[in-house]
């Protein structure tokens, strides 16, 4: 009697099957929050997700047109990714901006690349080198390793930082480090924080600072909201805001916090708000931007200018700043901490 034939504990069938899901899990957990900056990609991702996850499905009982599609799928969005951060958007709210490829791309292309691999060697050597069709361990073993994974992955702040691009995106913010301020420092910070406040009331609105000669810098972005600034103002009295922030671009949004610059220095300042020094961060670089109104000169901030200028249409400087922000705004209280760098209700 001859042996009986052995079964593979893991096809290729099985493998090419688990890919695909695993490209079109990661489509899908990054569309929610793109759809946020921009509900047409978040609406395009997950599309791409469906329809690589029910060609995964699919594969398990493939034949060679299935298998021609999937190379389609994985390639396709992949192409479209690689252009859009080398080239930039080329239409929509994000037009001509660039965001920096993350490791999430990364790792989202190099699955495509290599599940497109595998399917064109799979059709080269012929379907059955797949192994055969149908629900069996060895088809599905891959795809039950790749479910088990989703849940830790869908919650982790790899998928939460890979959901907002560049430009609009999501950045995690943390309260103060716990500072030990005497009883003199801390009213010198109160009254610092009361003259901040008392600058929000002279402009309730973007329409009132509008009117008294700033200019809008830029897009509404994440985290941020709607920045305006005073024509050449990077030379202007480092204890006055150097922008103002804005709930949205409408001419009623609320004012929401303030921006803080200091140029050309070698370190924060200490007194501006006390005890304060470490949530200054330092931007090597600048935006200068020659408008209708006068020159306006801004850090190079990806949010606000994108990596290269792009979004306000400037020209890159190596005029280098301090920023800080200040939410001191009463009712825009922002639950990261007043100085943190964003708002995650803007």
């Amino acid at each position: 009697m001859a042996p009986a034939e052995k079964t593979s504990s893991i096809s290729l069938r099985g493998v090419l099957s688990a890919l695909a899901l695993a490209i079109g899990t990661m489509h899908l957990l990054v569309a929610p929050g793109r759809a946020h900056d921009w509900s047409w990609e978040g609406a395009a991702l997950a599309g791409v997700g469906v329809v690589q996850i029910v060609l995964g499905l699919g594969m398990v009982v493939a034949g060679r047109r299935w298998l021609t599609a999937g190379i389609a799928a994985a390639l396709v969005p992949s192409a479209v990714l690689v252009i859009v951060r080398t080239t930039g958007y080329p239409f929509g709210p994000l037009d001509g901006y660039s965001p920096n490829m993350t490791s999430y791309e990364y790792v989202l292309i190099a699955g495509s690349v290599v599940l497109a691999s595998l399917i064109g060697g799979a059709l080269l050597a012929g379907p059955e080198s797949m192994g055969a069709t149908g629900l069996r361990f060895d088809n599905l073993a891959p795809m039950i390793v790749v479910a088990a994974a989703i849940p830790g992955i869908a919650v982790s702040g790899w998928v939460d930082d890979a959901s907002h691009v560049a430009g609009s995106r999501h950045v995690h913010t943390s309260a103060p480090m716990p500072i030990s301020l005497t009883a003199n420092e801390r009213a010198s910070l109160g009254a610092q924080l009361e003259k901040a406040r008392a600058i929000t009331t002279e402009f309730p609105n973007l329409r009132t600072a509008l009117n008294s000669g700033w200019v809008t810098v830029g897009s509404p972005a994440r985290g941020v909201g709607q920045m305006v600034v005073m024509p050449d103002s990077p030379e202007s009295d480092p204890t006055a805001p150097f922008a103002l922030l804005f709930a949205g671009a409408e001419d009623d949004a609320p004012i929401v916090g303030l921006q803080y610059t200091v140029w050309d220095a070698d370190e924060p300042p200490l007194d501006l708000f006390t005890g304060q020094q470490n949530m200054w961060h330092l931007h090597p670089t600048s935006c200068v931007v020659d408008g209708t109104e006068g020159q306006v000169e801004v850090p190079l901030d990806d949010p606000i200018t994108g990596a290269d200028c792009g979004l306000v249409d400037g020209r890159l400087s190596d005029h280098s700043s301090f920023m800080l922000r200040v939410w001191a705004v009463p009712g825009w209280e922002n639950p990261a901490g007043t100085f943190a760098h964003d708002h995650p209700d803007v």
